[in-house]
């Protein structure tokens, strides 16, 4: 649990539980001309400070539900919606973008298609600029945000110098700039190369180390986000909350399930689960690297290999 999250729930009156900062209900979103609903009835809150890695098989609706945290579905993309998702006690269906963008960050895949302007402090102050804040807000917030992604150095730098995990943190500082509680990062890491994607986890521990902003992410990368994840939320196939609960709960209590469902695992967790297959006593179920290589350590080989 994160500093933040412990602090929040000190705050709050005993027998009382802490308000979320966000949350949906019976979620379900059919966009126009789909027969079916994706997802069709997810459920599940984020605590301030919180991290919640958001699974599922292709097709449960991941990245619309991402779309939905922020209004954009369905103020922006036609869609029928059923249940509700409340960010800060606002009603994402009545509540313009415009404002709900000061509550919710979004960061996608392609940071090309967020960057607009020709200096990295350009294109971080352009959000707050729109808010019409102070010049000095502006100018302080944009170089807040350049520092905790690590490019504050590299202001005045055109972003087409940048590589994509570079792009990807100017993404997540123009997110961070406009002072939203939450950032929703849809795959992030689907286009990058190990160094960007190292470079963006790098920015992303530090964001959760500072304790003030929670975090959504729809990630496949899990080698990745799995040590700075607080809460897994699983859908189905048909996009219906499964699961809800810590990465030991989750990730590894439930590793067989998720894997049959087609739901994405760390590799050195999917290795652990062919050699548990060919014999190899390995509880529980190791997540990264220096796991696996402890329990093979720990653990005597099968008949079949000694």
């Amino acid at each position: 649990m994160t500093s933040a999250v412990v602090k929040a729930a000190a705050a709050t009156p005993p027998g009382e539980t802490p308000t979320p900062l966000a949350r949906v209900r019976d979620l379900g979103i059919r966009h126009d001309g789909a027969t079916h609903p994706a997802p069709a009835a997810a459920s599940f809150d984020v605590a301030r400070g919180e991290v919640v890695l958001l699974l599922g098989p292709s097709g449960a609706g991941k990245s619309t539900l991402a779309l939905a945290l922020n209004g954009l579905i369905p103020h922006a993309v036609p869609a029928t919606v059923e249940g509700s998702v409340l960010i800060d006690g606002l009603d994402t269906a009545v509540t313009p973008v415009a404002e709900l963008s000061t509550h919710v960050g979004m960061v996608f895949q392609d940071p090309d298609a967020q960057l607009v302007t020709g200096t990295l402090l350009d294109e971080v102050a352009f959000g707050p600029e729109n808010l019409r804040l102070p010049v000095d807000e502006v100018l302080a917030r944009t170089e807040d945000a350049l520092r905790r992604v690590g490019l504050w150095e590299r202001r005045t730098e055109n972003p087409d110098r940048l590589s994509g995990g570079g792009r990807q943190r100017l993404a997540i500082a123009c997110a961070l700039a406009m002072g939203s509680p939450l950032l929703v990062l849809d795959e992030p890491t689907a286009n990058l190369d190990p160094q960007g994607i190292e470079e963006v986890y790098a920015a992303l521990g530090e964001l959760v180390a500072a304790g003030d902003r929670a975090l959504v992410l729809v990630e496949h990368n899990l080698d990745a986000v799995v040590g700075i994840t607080d809460r897994v939320v699983v859908l189905d196939h048909d996009g219906r909350t499964v699961a809800d609960g810590t990465v030991d709960e989750v990730l590894r209590a439930r590793a067989d399930d998720l894997h049959a469902m087609g739901v994405w695992l760390p590799v050195s967790t999917l290795a652990a689960l062919r050699l548990r297959d060919a014999g190899w006593a390995l509880e529980p179920l190791p997540l990264d690297p220096a796991e696996l290589r402890a329990a093979l350590e720990t653990v005597d080989a099968p008949a079949s290999v000694a």
